[in-house]
């Protein structure tokens, strides 16, 4: 895909039209990245936000003693930090590329005037952006509220309708996923071993297919494995 079309594909465009979707191209700056590369740190001046054109992006929080949380896994074709232009002078986590990966930037001043001539861009967009935010609050509520084997199932239940199908391949490493999660790699392989014991998945390395999809959704919903 180009960078229209990846635009269009985001949550944020995809409702807007033709029209409006290549006036967000012409403000767009394209910034390549390397494997490890820092995109932002937490605390630094939000001048812009993001659209992940090609690779992968982690967004997450670092504790004072070194922990990190992961908050998001941006694949492409996903806008980031957009938050920060709509309600906040800085960057409230940190982004660094999990892979070689490709970003276009949308400065806040050039996209601000563009949605004040256009209002109804606006609306879409702040439209998409509430559903974006529900999600958003779901996960906290799953990482507060649920224990690890609930979370796990949860994702893989998620895993299963965003693509479409039972097998799917991991698009994050298995470390990545435990910290998304709010878990060790330890736990999480306990647990995934678990659920192949059980016959609820198979697979081994990144590849999982999903066998027994009415247990997984018990299980997400907090019944015990």
């Amino acid at each position: 895909m180009d960078a229209l079309e990846l635009l269009h594909s985001c949550y944020l465009c995809r409702d807007l039209d033709q029209t409006e979707l290549e006036a967000l191209e012409k403000i767009s700056n394209i910034r390549k990245l390397q494997k490890g590369e820092v995109l932002f740190l937490q605390g630094d001046p939000a001048t812009g936000f993001y659209v992940l054109l090609s690779g992968s992006i982690r967004v997450y929080k670092a504790s004072p003693d070194g922990r990190e949380y992961t908050l998001h896994h941006i694949r492409a074709g996903q806008m980031f930090a957009e938050a920060a232009v709509f309600g906040g002078s800085v960057f409230p986590a940190n982004a660094v590329a999990s892979e070689a990966s490709t970003v276009a930037f949308l400065p806040k001043a050039e996209f601000t005037r563009l949605i004040q001539a256009s209002p109804q861009t606006s609306l879409k967009m702040i439209a998409a952006l509430a559903g974006f935010v529900r999600e958003f609050n779901q996960q906290i509520e799953d990482l507060s509220l649920k224990e690890v084997p609930a979370r796990l199932a949860g994702y893989l239940l998620r895993a299963v309708k965003d693509t479409g199908a039972s097998t799917f391949t991991l698009d994050i490493s298995k470390s990545e996923l435990a910290r998304s999660l709010g878990t060790t790699s330890e736990t999480l392989s306990r647990n995934l071993t678990k659920l192949r014991e059980l016959g609820v998945i198979s697979g081994d390395g990144r590849e999982i297919t999903v066998l027994d999809r009415a247990t997984l959704e018990k299980i997400a919903n907090g019944q015990k494995i």
